[in-house]
């Protein structure tokens, strides 16, 4: 699913990342920081307000794109993944 979702990845402190495309599997992140191959990263995703629930989820890099990186959830379909699937807060970009 096409988003646009603020998150912070452990990697790469201090630089902006977005999730551009979300799944239960994984996610394609845009990041201004190159993100290594391989690497285990923690993704901070916080769900849009008035929920306010945090979530950090494990997930490592399976493959780097020109637009991004594509991840991997370490466990398959995060509850913060799918609440967030569900959500009709997010806001998809147009």
């Amino acid at each position: 699913m096409v988003v646009d979702i603020p998150v912070q990845v452990s990697a790469v402190a201090g630089v902006d990342c977005f999730i551009k495309n979300l799944s239960l599997s994984g996610a394609l992140v845009r990041s201004d920081c190159d993100l290594r191959l391989h690497t285990l990263i923690d993704v901070r995703i916080e769900l849009p307000p008035p929920t306010t629930r945090i979530a950090v989820v494990k997930a490592h890099i399976s493959r780097k794109l020109q637009e991004g990186v594509g991840i991997e959830w370490c466990e398959f379909a995060p509850t913060i993944v799918k609440d967030l699937l569900r959500s009709p807060l997010v806001r998809f970009p147009l």
